[in-house]
């Protein structure tokens, strides 16, 4: 059986370029009850993994996804104490959240959820999510989690057609609001595009995850994101194909 897992590289001094490590600040501790950024996102085609690999196979993937996890909190954290993010795993699917709805913690969850996307899917692993914005209460040690952003983020990704990152609009709100504020380099990791949802063609905000892929000489990031889905096609058929045309649709139009 051929492994569905990839060995691990630190992450490329590109990717690094769009961290926000630069901000040095005391730490504070992270309230029960605030305002926040959250990600979902969750593994495609996870039941047909689990069908058509080992039991062992299917560990070691999600343990190198709970890797990726540990990278993205440790790179894109702002604080010295790299405490502005964490994220958590159930199955097939993550959450990414931050410690508020800062500037600094916006600009730290886009990097760490465009990284966190992008290596998935060089590493063979598709996935899409969303991106949202409010109120949200985090309680890690006894696992609770809740809150509209949370539902919100849920909801709009199980409406998506294509492996991507939408951004909700509780958070287009907030970028709309603090554009000013927020560094390009950040802006322009966002893009609208016409995205596909199950219910057709809808103008969206996402992620352009192509920018944190790894450069490779002599190919465009648009022929190293085709050449992705091209893989994927190899190991899928039917219905769920339709995924992989409409993010082929997508990474045309991103560039």
């Amino acid at each position: 059986m051929q492994s569905i897992i990839h060995p691990i590289n630190e992450p490329n001094r590109e990717i690094m370029a769009y961290s926000s490590k630069k901000h040095i600040k005391t730490k504070k501790p992270w309230a029960l009850t605030a305002n926040r950024f959250i990600c979902f996102i969750d593994i495609m085609g996870f039941k047909n993994m689990v069908m058509r690999n080992s039991h062992a196979e299917i560990y070691k993937l999600l343990l190198t996804l709970s890797k990726l996890r540990t990278i993205a909190e440790e790179e894109f954290s702002f604080d010295n104490q790299k405490d502005s993010l964490k994220s958590v795993s159930f199955s097939d699917s993550i959450i990414i959240f931050t410690k508020d709805d800062s500037i600094d913690c916006f600009e730290a969850i886009t990097s760490a959820s465009n990284f966190l996307f992008s290596k998935a899917m060089e590493f063979e692993i598709p996935m899409k999510g969303a991106l949202a914005h409010g109120e949200l209460s985090i309680n890690i040690t006894s696992q609770v989690f809740f809150g509209q952003p949370l539902i919100d983020a849920y909801l709009l990704e199980e409406e998506i057609a294509f492996y991507g990152i939408v951004v909700h609009d509780t958070l287009e709100k907030f970028l709309n609001n603090n554009s000013l504020e927020i560094e390009a380099e950040f802006l322009g990791l966002y893009i609208e595009c016409s995205a596909h949802f199950k219910s057709g063609k809808i103008n969206h905000i996402m992620l352009n995850w192509l920018n944190f892929l790894k450069p490779q000489a002599g190919l465009s990031k648009r022929d190293i994101a085709l050449s992705l889905m091209k893989k994927q096609r190899e190991k899928t058929s039917g219905g769920p194909r339709k995924y992989i045309d409409n993010t082929i649709s997508i990474i045309n139009e991103m560039e």
